[in-house]
């Protein structure tokens, strides 16, 4: 989920700019922040264990965005959880399965707009959501 207080700490060396200053230049994109972005679009697809892309086509849409501004993206994704943050991963694994159980409840319940809400908090970007991000972007880089 990224370093917290991030964008604050570093917004004034941050300037607004467009892409087409990066014409012909390689970019280097954290593709778990788009996977998670482009998630929120499924998220109730995803509670409930509902097969979808559309977290998949989020992402190319601004793969496809850069290539046709002849920007080269590099797909980077993090690796493995650290040792150092495991009791961060595990509360936020146990935070997530609440909001999963409670989101399912108020769907039950008929409280479509409460449950989606939960539904949006315990997205868990999976290893097999990254991977289906690469075939993708594989097929459409190398035509295979």
């Amino acid at each position: 989920m990224g370093i917290s207080g991030l964008l604050q700490f570093i917004k004034d060396a941050a300037e607004p700019t467009n892409v087409k200053k990066y014409k012909g230049q390689t970019v280097a994109v954290d593709t778990y922040c788009w996977l998670h972005k482009g998630a929120f679009s499924c998220a109730e697809k995803l509670a409930k264990g509902e097969p979808t892309d559309q977290y998949v086509w989020y992402c190319m849409k601004f793969v496809d965005m850069l290539l046709n501004f002849s920007v080269k993206p590099i797909l980077v994704f993090d690796g493995r959880n650290l040792p150092s943050k495991r009791e961060v991963e595990k509360t936020r694994k146990e935070r997530r399965e609440a909001n999963l159980q409670k989101g399912r409840q108020l769907l039950r319940e008929g409280k479509l707009s409460e449950a989606r809400d939960c539904f949006g908090r315990c997205i868990n970007i999976t290893p097999a959501m990254a991977h289906n991000l690469i075939k993708v972007w594989l097929l459409s880089c190398c035509g295979q």
